[in-house]
């Protein structure tokens, strides 16, 4: 994109507002009075004196509220409007910090006009094709989650990602409240996903799965072990399946072993009060109990529940 840097009107330049969020900013306003612009306006020439802003919105406002009239902008080749669409794409695509563009929309508007695919997209912008699709797959997601993202603040890029999720739509529901609320960012949706990937996710009660992703939520732990320890036991909760019961018997073996190296720490156990070791004592017993409880009455075997009367004392005449 070749550019010729020119000094120009804030008058002259025609706005296309398509795509945009809100462009008020304060801290910007401030900096450009203090400093001045430090990176020009980028604008296409349409005829002689008439020009259209490309990129560099918030900065215009930010000119225009200060009170400046003109600006340094760098003059670009002429386009149209789609032409356009992909410079401040291919320029949003690669900046670190985003500015107010709505990504997804202006990708959406590009393969609706027929003339681009997806293909043609990432080349133009220089990027992966995989970068384009993540926001073409966003195009199935609810409409109304879409607005809510906007007025939140939301990331985008969840919002795929929950409405593929493997789980009804009351579920997917219940995450997307709590992602648009700003309640879970998207790592824990990521974990969220990958857990109901999980072989024992597939035996949970779908009426037992917000409770599943209440525990994962609260988890709030990057170590994945947890999540699969929670998808383990609920699924089992629900009923015998070997997998499950394997998981959950080897996680209670390792629990128990780090319990015994705890143990084996005398500076722990010659330091317990008679309290904490009747504490422990009471807690040990009753797992036991729960392993190995004692039989009731009716479970003992007929023949030992037989009442044997006894025999009755000869009174005859005894020898001596």
């Amino acid at each position: 994109m070749t550019k010729q840097l020119k000094k120009i009107k804030l008058s002259q330049i025609r706005l296309e507002t398509s795509f945009r969020k809100s462009e008020k900013d304060l801290s910007l306003e401030m900096d450009i009075s203090r400093q001045g612009l430090k990176v020009p306006l980028i604008v296409e020439e349409e005829s002689e004196n008439q020009f259209v802003l490309v990129d560099g919105y918030r900065r215009f406002y930010a000119l225009e509220f200060i009170g400046l009239e003109d600006a340094y902008c760098d003059v670009v080749e002429h386009s149209s409007e789609e032409g356009r669409i992909v410079k401040r794409l291919g320029l949003e695509l690669h900046t670190k910090k985003r500015t107010g563009y709505n990504l997804e929309e202006m990708i959406a508007s590009l393969l609706e006009s027929k003339k681009y695919d997806v293909s043609t997209i990432a080349n133009l912008c220089n990027v992966t094709l995989a970068t384009i699709t993540k926001y073409v797959n966003g195009s199935e997601v609810n409409p109304e989650w879409l607005r809510r993202r906007k007025q939140t603040g939301a990331g985008f890029h969840a919002l795929p990602v929950i409405h593929n999720l493997n789980v009804n739509d009351e579920n997917k529901k219940y995450i997307a409240d709590k992602y648009l609320g700003r309640e879970i960012p998207k790592t824990t949706v990521d974990i969220i996903k990958k857990a109901t990937e999980e072989k024992a996710f597939q035996d949970i009660p779908e009426e037992d799965v917000i409770e599943c992703f209440e525990e994962i939520i609260v988890q709030k732990s990057r170590n994945y072990e947890n999540v699969k320890d929670v998808v383990n036991e609920k699924a089992l909760q629900a009923g015998y399946t070997k997998g499950s019961h394997t998981f959950v018997h080897n996680l209670i073996l390792s629990l128990l072993t780090r319990v015994e190296r705890i143990f084996k720490n005398n500076y722990y156990v010659q330091k317990l009060s008679k309290k904490q070791k009747s504490e422990l004592t009471k807690k040990v017993r009753s797992l036991l109990m729960i392993l190995d409880p004692p039989l009731t009455w009716a479970e003992f075997p007929i023949e030992e529940k037989i009442y044997k009367k006894p025999e009755k004392e000869d009174n005859g005449n005894l020898e001596h």
